[in-house]
């Protein structure tokens, strides 16, 4: 899954990616709200996120506009970030000798105050938060900080001369995801087939089957357990020693409604075979590795089993 977001490395907007996607993703930094959109529209990236309303100054006004320019695109997802500025500045700079200050004109514009009671510093506009960090670090003048996230700090080794620099402790800034309507990454209803064999009508081995098979299911598909809504299980006639959704609640699918059928008998089918149907809605847009064959039961999709 590939992410766009307007800025750079430590912006506030790789937190809403953090927030919206649990699984790692690939994220692209791109200079302005219109370029993240852009991606998305073509191709370039799966997905991105638009800041669209702070807390002190309300309505993210460049974040609308740029969505308005692309009406095709679909929200997907929101999260609202946390905003703690600190004023960062290389090392061996002190807050006296601060002259001026960089970031992005929205977050200028929530540390009025800090400005109002610091007249020596000047606020300057940069097209980032991460970027005026990134910036000032590379220039390396102690007379020149930049007001960004302490990660933004560790990240391009800057010291922090005072946290909590916005003006309301409680600032928030809203991130809207979106897709394009055309890629159908907005679904978020699944469902993902799978397959395994046993060597004979074992409880043990049936209960092995299962775990190894909704695991596979999970890790390759980055699934949460609270995105999976349902679970269907079918075994052939010859597997009657156990019940696999037995195996699936010892696994902590406490909550999951689980069933539990016997396969029809055709003539030449695979014996000793454990299907399971997993029907999943997903928090966040994604592709996913979708049906998973393993065992034996490879030769009954061989185009998407594991090589």
């Amino acid at each position: 899954m590939r992410v766009a977001f307007q800025g750079d490395r430590g912006a506030y907007a790789e937190s809403a990616i953090a927030e919206i996607w649990r699984h790692p993703v690939e994220q692209i930094p791109v200079p302005t709200f219109i370029g993240a959109l852009r991606a998305v529209d073509e191709g370039e990236a799966d997905a991105c996120v638009i800041p669209v309303e702070n807390t002190i100054v309300g309505r993210v006004e460049a974040g609308w506009q740029a969505l308005a320019a692309y009406p095709a695109m679909r929200t997907v997802g929101e999260a609202f970030i946390p905003v703690r500025h600190c004023l960062l500045a290389p090392k061996g700079a002190t807050l006296q000798g601060l002259v001026a200050a960089s970031s992005h004109p929205v977050a200028l514009a929530q540390c009025g105050r800090f400005f109002e009671t610091h007249p020596w510093i000047k606020p300057s506009k940069s097209f980032d938060t991460g970027g005026a960090a990134r910036d000032i670090a590379e220039r390396n003048d102690p007379t020149h900080g930049a007001i960004a996230s302490s990660a933004a700090a560790e990240l391009y080794g800057l010291v922090v001369l005072e946290e909590g620099v916005q003006d309301r402790r409680d600032n928030h800034t809203r991130f809207v995801a979106v897709v394009a309507e055309r890629s159908r990454l907005w679904r978020r209803t699944h469902a993902i087939r799978g397959a395994i064999s046993v060597e004979r009508d074992d409880p043990k081995q049936i209960a092995e089957a299962t775990r190894e098979l909704l695991g596979q299911i999970v890790e390759r598909n980055w699934l949460q357990l609270d995105e999976v809504v349902s679970v269907f299980f079918t075994l052939t006639h010859d597997l009657t020693m156990a019940f696999p959704a037995l195996a699936a609640r010892e696994m902590g699918w406490v909550d999951v409604p689980l069933l539990c059928a016997s396969e029809i008998p055709v003539p030449g089918s695979m014996p000793r075979c454990l299907r399971t149907l997993v029907q999943v809605e997903l928090r966040a847009p994604r592709p996913l590795d979708t049906h998973i064959y393993l065992r034996d039961a490879v030769s009954l999709r061989p185009d998407v089993a594991v090589k």
